[in-house]
């Protein structure tokens, strides 16, 4: 269905020697990473602001012609993306019309921020998605993506036409595969039918991290 495009294989040598050579900025950033996937994320990032074309992950299988979702888009589009589950933009699926486009600029430009942050939990899933993987990159778009930079296949036509994603998730940590379990099982429901409660174990949750980030805390009153 695509013979008419290039299909490029990179290993994690490879992908560190790009980093190296091109984004020497970045490099101590991305060696210092904790987990693979958050080098695999920032990659796919720079490949696609450095060439253009797309990224897609190993399990995601497409049906139709990649012509055929680069023509849905409006031309005024330079990054074509799609959504994911519960909500925001999915990092399985990245495509530019074009290198050097603004948009991914502004993503790669956050990195180093992120990285250094304090303020993200310190678990492995909240780690990856806030630093490098979805949240981050949605938060991202938003941000730089402007009214028309940025187009979002619609669900129906991702999901249902375009593509079938075999599920790999083969980066879940232990408490990613505790939340996704959580999210498939008929306890979603509830919390959606109290969402009061959900607010308040969240804002709870965020006190928590607080006070053990603060070390002074447990000093001083002791």
């Amino acid at each position: 269905m695509n013979s008419d495009f290039v299909y490029c294989h990179w290993n994690h040598s490879e992908l560190e020697a790009f980093v190296a050579d091109e984004y020497p900025w970045l490099l101590s950033t991305y060696l210092a990473y904790p987990y693979v996937i958050q080098r695999c994320d920032v990659s796919r990032y720079l490949l696609v602001y450095h060439y253009g074309g797309t990224y897609a992950d190993l399990d995601v299988v497409i049906r139709v012609p990649m012509s055929a979702i680069f023509a849905s888009a409006p031309v005024s589009a330079g990054v074509i993306v799609a959504p994911t589950k519960p909500f925001g933009i999915a990092t399985e699926f990245i495509a530019a019309r074009r290198p050097r486009d603004p948009v991914m600029r502004g993503v790669i430009a956050g990195l180093r921020r992120a990285a250094a942050s304090p303020w993200y939990p310190p678990l492995p899933y909240t780690a990856v998605m806030y630093r490098t993987g979805p949240v981050y990159f949605t938060r991202l778009l938003n941000c730089y993506g402007g009214e028309s930079g940025v187009f979002v296949i619609p669900w129906s036509n991702y999901y249902k036409k375009y593509i079938r994603n075999a599920g790999g998730a083969s980066w879940h940590a232990w408490d990613g595969r505790i939340i996704w379990r959580l999210y498939r099982t008929p306890l979603r429901q509830q919390l959606y039918d109290h969402a009061a409660w959900l607010a308040a174990w969240s804002a709870a949750g965020v006190i928590f991290i607080l006070v053990i980030r603060n070390r002074r805390f447990f000093v001083r009153y002791s």
